[in-house]
């Protein structure tokens, strides 16, 4: 590319930056007109002074005031369909806006008269969680006489998905949530002459349906969980390792789907903080569920020839509950209606 290509390139860009930087600037000096002749009194130019600006020129505030500034107009001229019309434009821009204490009581009766309501919401969540086991009925290899066993945490699963929101009232919504969950868990045996370490890692797809209630605040709007939860899980893996006193077994890990209940039920409770934005916010979320069912396969419980007699292992009847901290973005979508209408 020569230096002339060049200059006329920088050139062009420039000129286009200038150009609309002069169509914003006389769009602004535009709107002060008109503010200015409708404190006048003088209204009939009012309209097709900022129509073309409101097609583009405007920043969101200009544009709020021009909206505002036309509905009045069409107020005090008498043409009523036009400035519902107006309004509506107005709310389907400005969905979220709030009344302030500065504006005509006209505009804001003919505000009231509507109702801009989220219809649903769309979002994107993930964190973090951890597994606990709720041991239902306990399973022996060896003696039942010298046998102790723990399980617990043995390290952060993640999880990722997404939120449909679908809103009852202005505090109510429901929520059917799809993700994409790892966790894990940890049993460590002490039996007989063997000490086993067991380490099971799952994924799992999760479909969480709950209900939330929120405490209406300014910015911060925390909220409280309920609801049920539907687990199928796609893959588990386990990492076992015996030590005894007359040898040792390790090797590679053991897939262990077949050894789960593929389908799993669980009640959630929970809550956290939603972060106003513009259509949309930004929440916190911590939920607990309690698994229901036992998530061993028992048909399965013997099948596993190296898994029961390489590691002397053998699964307890338990239930998964879990921890999740998820953090997660959320975009509304709004529809404006009249409230006169039943």
């Amino acid at each position: 590319m020569n230096s002339k290509t060049i200059f006329s390139t920088i050139g062009l860009l420039l000129l286009l930056a200038f150009s609309g930087y002069s169509q914003q600037s006389d769009c602004a000096f535009k709107l002060e007109e008109a503010e200015s002749m409708y404190e006048s009194g003088v209204l009939d130019s009012i309209p097709a002074l900022l129509r073309e600006c409101t097609k583009e020129g405007f920043d969101d505030d200009e544009m709020a005031r021009a909206y505002k500034l036309l509905i009045l107009t069409y107020l005090f001229e008498d043409y009523q369909d036009m400035a519902e019309f107006t309004m509506l434009k107005f709310l389907n821009k400005f969905p979220e806006y709030e009344l302030k204490a500065n504006d005509q009581v006209e505009f804001t009766y003919l505000y009231n008269s509507y109702q801009t309501v989220p219809v649903f919401s769309i979002g994107v969540i993930g964190g973090m969680n951890y597994s606990f086991i709720r041991i239902i009925d306990p399973y022996y290899s060896g003696s039942s006489d010298d046998y102790t066993g723990d399980y617990s945490v043995s390290g952060m699963g993640y999880q990722a998905g997404l939120q449909f929101e679908k809103y009852i009232n202005e505090k109510i919504n429901i929520d059917l949530g799809v993700s994409y969950v790892n966790r894990k868990f940890n049993y460590n045996i002490v039996q007989d002459i063997n000490t086993i370490n067991y380490d099971e890692t799952q994924s799992v797809i999760s479909v969480p349906l709950t209900g939330t209630y929120d405490f209406k605040l300014k910015f911060l709007n925390p909220y409280l969980r309920v609801g049920f939860g539907f687990d199928y899980i796609l893959d588990a893996s386990a990492k076992v390792e015996r030590v005894s006193t007359n040898d040792e077994a390790k090797g590679p890990d053991l897939n262990v789907k077949d050894d789960r209940t593929a389908l799993n039920y669980s009640v959630i409770i929970g809550g956290g903080i939603k972060y106003k934005i513009k259509k949309g916010y930004i929440l916190l979320d911590l939920r607990y569920t309690q698994g229901l069912n036992n998530i061993v396969n028992g048909d399965n419980r013997y099948e596993d020839d190296e898994k029961v007699f390489n590691y002397n292992y053998n699964d307890d009847n338990f239930s998964l509950n879990n921890f999740y901290l998820s953090v997660g973005y959320v975009f509304s979508f709004y529809k404006t209606k009249d409230s006169m209408k039943k």
